[in-house]
């Protein structure tokens, strides 16, 4: 339990540093997204291609398709049963698609890699590189949908992706017997150890840019941000508690899948609902209100799974 102490400390101390560079104008908005492509077009990339060289093992093999069929289920049983909920209340309809997708659809690539790399280590990165794979399948599907009220969808843009190019490259060179040789593997770990740092000093940036006074004011905000980041991790951890019950799965399995369902809402929300104009002020402060949530539930998440499992 000390080690997810360390972990979230250092997580702090990033984010610190971001929302003090924001607020002193070092980091500006251009800065920021600057510093966003790069880590998702460049650091992430290396350091997911870098988790690859993991030991192979029947176990690691079996964990990889465990987290795949867990995170199917996840994203069709919540799109499902939240979007006919929703649709049966009072809220606008562009509100109710928006509170679904946010809902749903968490920040498993700008938040979940860095974290479960920190948490569990190159095959912690693995998997949730898998599970990425599956948010791709959902989101840039019905997720697209939803958001641009338009009947089809590009399956292209599923792995069109860097981070999609990575993670089936990863996959392929975990599977195969050869591994890198350590000056290459090496060089590629090197650009990828900035991931934390680089992913958690934006997040502290963004959080530095938030208006309090309408960050606070929507109670469907609340709404979202209570599913996305209690009662969702809450069903997923007893339903893999189930699992595990009947199909032996490793300590890695069963945390990953439930800290991936435990995340903050994506930010992949806020650009498509910008795309299409569907509620993005309101899209825009859901998110962020889910970010503020986070350091609280995030840390509850990663102690209870370390308890139980």
């Amino acid at each position: 339990m000390v080690q997810v102490y360390i972990v979230f400390f250092k997580i702090f101390i990033f984010m610190l540093l971001g929302f003090i560079l924001n607020k002193t104008r070092v980091i500006d908005m251009r800065a920021e997204k600057t510093l966003t492509e790069i880590l998702l077009k460049a650091v992430l990339p290396f350091s997911i291609v870098a988790s690859s060289q993991f030991t192979y093992s029947v176990e690691a093999q079996a964990g990889i398709i465990a987290v795949g069929l867990m995170g199917m289920a996840y994203y069709a049983l919540s799109l499902v049963i939240i979007r006919l909920i929703l649709s049966r209340t009072k809220i606008p309809e562009a509100d109710s698609r928006i509170m679904t997708t946010c809902m749903v659809f968490a920040n498993t690539g700008f938040i979940g890699f860095p974290l479960m790399e920190s948490l569990y280590g190159d095959y912690g990165l693995l998997l949730a590189a898998i599970f990425n794979l599956v948010y791709n399948m959902f989101f840039y599907t019905y997720g697209a949908h939803l958001l641009s009220n338009q009947p089809h969808f590009k399956v292209s843009e599923m792995f069109t992706s860097t981070v999609s190019i990575a993670s089936i490259l990863a996959l392929i060179l975990f599977a195969v017997p050869w591994r890198m040789p350590a000056f290459i593997l090496e060089t590629i770990s090197l650009v990828g150890d900035m991931t934390v740092p680089l992913a958690m000093i934006v997040m502290g940036s963004m959080l530095a840019a938030i208006n309090p006074k309408k960050l606070f004011a929507d109670p469907k905000q609340y709404a979202v941000s209570f599913v996305r980041l209690l009662l969702l991790p809450g069903l997923v951890m007893l339903a893999v508690w189930a699992v595990s019950n009947v199909i032996p799965l490793s300590h890695e399995v069963k945390c990953v899948t439930v800290l991936m369902c435990a995340l903050p809402c994506g930010s992949m929300n806020v650009m498509y609902s910008e795309k299409y104009n569907t509620s993005p002020e309101f899209c825009a402060r859901t998110v962020a209100l889910s970010m503020v949530f986070m350091m609280a539930t995030l840390l509850l998440w990663t102690g209870l799974t370390k308890i139980y499992f």
